[in-house]
C-alpha cells in the first residue's frame, strides 16, 4: 500500500485479498487506516489458519473456568441440587468434548504441514527462477528436476485436503519462466526486492508482534496472581467467604500454558536474529557482479530463511521432512 499511495493510486480502489489468512490483528488494522478494501474469505480453511484450533482450545479453556467457578459455588436448590456441581458436570463434559475432537481432527498439525510444504515450494520456485543451485544451467533437464522435486513435495501432502489447480495451470508458470530469461542483474533485483526485503520485512514485523503478545499475556498472568494473592489474604482473614482462589488459580494456570504453547517471546527472539541476518544478505546482495558466486548465494540465503523455519518446526515437535525436497 505505501508503493501505492506513493505513486498517487486511490487507496479506495484497492483491495488486498486474502487478509483472513493471518492472526496478525495489527497489520489488517494498518492496512485499514490506508483506507483500502481487505478481503478476508478464507475463513474454516485450516490449511491457511487454523481457525477451528483456535475456536475449540477457547471453547475447552472457557469450560475448564467455568467448572473451576462451579466448584466454588455452594449454591444449592430447594431439591438440594448443587448448582456449583451441576456446572462444573457440564463444563467438563465441554472440555472433554473440545479434547476429543482436537485429538481426532488435529487441525493445528494440519495447518502446520500445510505451512510447511508452502514453505517448501516457494523456495523450489525462487531458486529456480534466478538460476540457484540445482538450476544454474539453461537446459530441458532443469523443468525435469523441478517438476520431479515438486512432485516428490506434493507425495507428502496426501494427507492434507488440497484445493484443486484452475484450468490451464502449470507448475511452472509463465512468470517463471519470464524471470529465468531475465539478464543477471535484472534477476538479482528482482530476487532482492521481491524475496529477500519481503521476508525481512515479514520476520521484522512477525518479532515486533510476538514480543508484544509475550507482553500482554505477562501482564494478563501477572494480574490474576495478584488478584489471587489478594483473594487469599481477604479469605485467611475471613473478609470474605466465596471461594474465588480455585477460579483465579485455573485463569493463571490457563494463561501460563498459553503462554508456552505459543512460545511469542521465543519466536519473537528468532524472528528478529532472521531479520537481521537477511539484512547483512541484502547489504551484501548488491556487490555480486557475476553469475559465478551467484547460485552458492541464493542458495546460503534460502539457507537462511529455511533455518528459522526448521526452528519453528522443531519447537513444535515436528518432523522436517519437507526440506529435503528443495534441491
Amino acid at each position: 500500500m505505501k508503493i501505492f499511495i506513493e505513486e498517487g493510486v486511490d487507496p479506495g480502489t484497492v483491495q488486498i485479498a486474502h487478509t483472513g489468512d493471518t492472526d496478525d490483528l495489527d497489520y489488517i488494522e494498518r492496512l485499514l487506516e490506508t483506507g483500502c478494501w481487505i478481503g478476508m474469505d478464507r475463513y474454516g480453511l485450516d490449511i491457511f489458519l487454523p481457525t477451528a484450533f483456535y475456536v475449540v482450545w477457547w471453547v475447552m479453556l472457557g469450560a475448564l473456568l467455568v467448572a473451576a467457578f462451579g466448584g466454588a459455588l455452594t449454591l444449592t436448590t430447594a431439591g438440594g441440587f448443587q448448582v456449583g456441581g451441576g456446572l462444573a458436570f457440564l463444563a467438563f463434559a465441554c472440555a472433554l468434548g473440545a479434547e476429543l475432537f482436537l485429538a481426532t481432527t488435529s487441525p493445528l498439525t494440519t495447518w502446520y504441514e500445510g505451512r510447511a510444504a508452502a514453505e517448501s515450494a516457494k523456495t523450489l520456485a525462487w531458486r529456480y527462477m534466478v538460476h540457484a543451485e540445482a538450476f544454474e544451467v539453461d537446459a530441458p533437464e532443469v523443468d525435469k528436476q523441478f517438476l520431479a522435486q515438486t512432485y516428490s513435495l506434493l507425495q507428502d501432502l496426501r494427507s492434507i485436503s488440497m484445493a484443486t489447480s484452475e484450468p490451464g495451470a502449470h507448475q511452472i508458470t509463465d512468470k517463471m519462466r519470464q524471470v529465468r530469461a531475465l539478464d543477471f542483474n535484472q534477476r538479482r533485483q528482482i530476487y532482492l526486492t521481491d524475496r529477500i526485503a519481503d521476508q525481512q520485512r515479514w520476520y521484522s514485523e512477525k518479532a515486533r508482534w510476538n514480543d508484544r503478545r509475550a507482553r500482554r499475556w505477562v501482564l494478563v498472568s501477572i494480574v490474576l496472581e495478584t488478584a489471587g494473592l489478594i483473594g487469599g489474604a481477604l479469605k485467611a482473614f475471613g473478609w470474605i467467604s466465596f471461594d474465588m482462589l480455585g477460579f483465579l488459580a485455573a485463569a493463571a494456570g490457563g494463561v501460563t500454558a498459553w503462554i508456552e504453547a505459543k512460545q511469542h517471546r521465543n519466536l519473537a527472539t528468532a524472528y528478529g536474529i532472521a531479520s537481521q541476518e537477511l539484512a547483512s544478505i541484502a547489504t551484501e546482495l548488491p556487490t555480486l557482479d557475476s553469475e559465478e558466486r551467484w547460485a552458492a548465494f541464493v542458495g546460503q540465503a534460502e539457507e537462511a530463511i529455511s533455518r528459522e523455519h526448521t526452528l519453528w518446526r522443531a519447537s513444535r515437535g515436528l518432523s522436517d521432512r519437507f526440506r529435503r525436497k528443495e534441491g
